[in-house]
C-alpha cells in the first residue's frame, strides 16, 4: 500500500463508487482555497481510501486540518485504518499541522423517529484503534454544537419505493397536508442566485422564531456558486389570484348543486336525504365564501404572490440534503414546507437518488426537546434517525495544542 496525494479525477472516480457525503466531492474540493486530496493505493495502483482535508490558520504560525465527514475508507479493515492514519500523521507533520479534526460518515446507531434503537454498529475496535494512533474520540453528545457537525440525522429511505408507496408510508396528516397544497395550487420553483434575498428573508424569520443566528446571505450565495448545479434554493409560493379563481369556480359549482337540491326538495319536500344535502351544501358555500373573502383581503394587504417557505438543497450521487430553510408563519395555512419536501423527494426519485436527508436533529427525543416540532415534522414523512460516530481530534503538536486550548485560541 502507498499513501499519496491523489488527483481530482481519481478522487471523483472513487467517490462515485463509494458512499460519501456531499462535502467529500470533487466539486467541493475545487471550491476550496486550501485543500488536500489524500489517499491510499494498493499494489495495483487502485485507490482504496480517500479523503479531502481543508486547512486553515491556527495560532498564527500553524495549520488546522479538517476532513468533513471523511475520510472515506473501509473502517472495518483495521490494517487499512492503521496504515492510513499513521501515514496521515506523518503527512500532517510535514505540513506544519497543529491538530486535525475528523468526523467520519460512520453510523453508530440506526433508530426509529422516536429514538428507539433498531440496529447498533460496534465501533469499539475502530475507536480504540484511532485512540491508540492519537485520534481522540470526543464522545457521543446530544444537541447542537457550534464547533462540530451534527451527529444526528433524519433520513428517508427512497430505495425501491414508488411515489405512491412513499405517500402511503407517511403519517396521515402529512399525506393530507401534501394533498391540500396541491388542491390550493401551491407551487415550487428554483430561485436564481440573484434572488437569494427572498430565501434569506424567510430563513431569518426561522432564526428569529427559534432564537438562533447561523449564516448571512452571502454564505448561501457562495454555497450555490461553490456547488454549482448540485445546489439550489427552492421556493414554495402561491398565486392568490389563481387560488381565488379556483375557489370561485368551486363556489359556482356548489351554487349549481344547491339549486338542484332545492328543485329536488320542491318535488319531495319530506326527503331527508335532500334536506341533509342542502344543509351540507349551504355550509360548504359559507366556508368557501369566507375563504374567498379572506383571500381578497390578503391580496389587498400583501399582494397576490406569497412566498411561503424556502430551503437550500445540495445533492450528490447518494443523497439529496435539505440543509437550511425558513417559512413565513403568517402563511402557515398554505403549508408551503410540505410542498417543498414532497417536490424534492420526487426530484430525488427522478434522479435515481436513494436517500432523502432531512439533516440534523438534536438527538433529544423528549417532548421538551428544543427541536420537538422539527422532529415531528420529519417523522411525519416516515424518516428514520441515523446517529453517527462523532468527532476525532489528533493533536499533532500536543503541547502547543494544549496551550491553545487553555488560552481559548482554538
Amino acid at each position: 500500500m502507498l499513501f499519496v496525494k491523489i488527483t481530482p479525477e481519481e478522487f471523483e472516480k472513487f467517490t462515485h463508487k463509494h458512499f460519501s457525503h456531499y462535502t467529500q466531492t470533487r466539486i467541493n474540493y475545487e471550491a476550496q482555497q486550501q485543500a488536500h486530496l489524500l489517499g491510499v493505493k494498493n499494489d495495483d495502483g487502485n485507490v482504496i481510501a480517500a479523503g479531502m482535508f481543508t486547512e486553515a490558520r491556527a495560532l498564527k504560525f500553524f495549520k488546522y486540518f479538517y476532513s468533513q465527514r471523511g475520510p472515506i475508507l473501509d473502517y472495518s479493515d483495521i490494517s487499512l485504518v492503521n496504515f492510513f492514519f499513521k501515514s496521515l500523521t506523518h503527512y500532517l507533520k510535514q505540513h506544519n499541522c497543529l491538530y486535525v479534526l475528523l468526523d467520519p460518515y460512520i453510523l453508530e446507531n440506526l433508530r426509529n423517529a422516536d429514538g428507539e434503537i433498531l440496529q447498533s454498529y460496534d465501533n469499539r475496535m475502530l475507536i480504540r484503534t484511532l485512540n491508540q494512533l492519537g485520534y481522540q474520540h470526543q464522545g457521543l453528545p446530544v444537541g447542537y454544537s457550534k464547533t462540530s457537525q451534527i451527529r444526528w440525522l433524519s433520513v428517508l429511505d427512497l430505495k425501491d419505493k414508488s411515489e405512491q408507496q412513499l405517500l402511503k408510508e407517511m403519517d396521515y396528516q402529512t399525506r393530507r397536508n401534501i394533498k391540500k397544497t396541491e388542491e390550493m395550487g401551491v407551487k415550487v420553483r428554483q430561485l436564481p442566485i440573484d434572488e437569494t434575498s427572498r430565501f434569506f428573508k424567510l430563513f431569518h424569520m426561522a432564526e428569529e422564531k427559534h432564537g438562533f443566528s447561523f449564516r448571512n446571505q452571502q454564505y448561501f450565495e457562495q454555497l450555490q456558486k461553490d456547488y454549482q448545479e448540485y445546489a439550489s434554493i427552492q421556493l414554495a409560493y402561491i398565486d392568490l389570484n389563481e387560488y381565488k379563481d379556483d375557489l370561485i369556480k368551486k363556489l359556482d359549482s356548489l351554487h349549481s348543486q344547491l339549486k338542484d337540491a332545492e328543485v329536488a326538495l320542491e318535488e319531495s319536500p319530506n326527503s331527508k336525504k335532500q334536506k341533509t344535502k342542502r344543509t351540507q351544501l349551504m355550509q360548504q358555500i359559507t366556508s368557501l365564501q369566507r375563504k374567498i373573502n379572506d383571500t381578497e383581503t390578503t391580496i389587498a394587504s400583501d399582494g397576490s404572490i406569497l412566498d411561503l417557505a424556502a430551503a437550500i438543497y445540495i445533492y450528490n450521487d447518494y443523497e439529496v440534503y435539505y440543509l437550511s430553510s425558513g417559512s413565513n408563519p403568517t402563511y402557515n395555512a398554505y403549508m408551503g414546507a410540505y410542498k417543498l419536501q414532497w417536490e424534492m423527494i420526487k426530484f430525488a426519485k427522478a434522479h435515481g437518488i436513494e436517500r432523502y436527508n432531512f439533516y440534523g436533529i438534536t438527538g433529544d427525543f423528549s417532548d421538551t426537546a428544543i427541536d420537538y416540532g422539527v422532529q415531528q415534522f420529519k417523522k411525519g414523512f416516515n424518516a428514520h434517525v441515523e446517529e453517527y460516530i462523532g468527532d476525532f481530534v489528533k493533536p499533532v503538536r500536543p503541547v502547543l495544542y494544549k496551550l491553545g486550548k487553555l488560552i481559548g485560541k482554538l
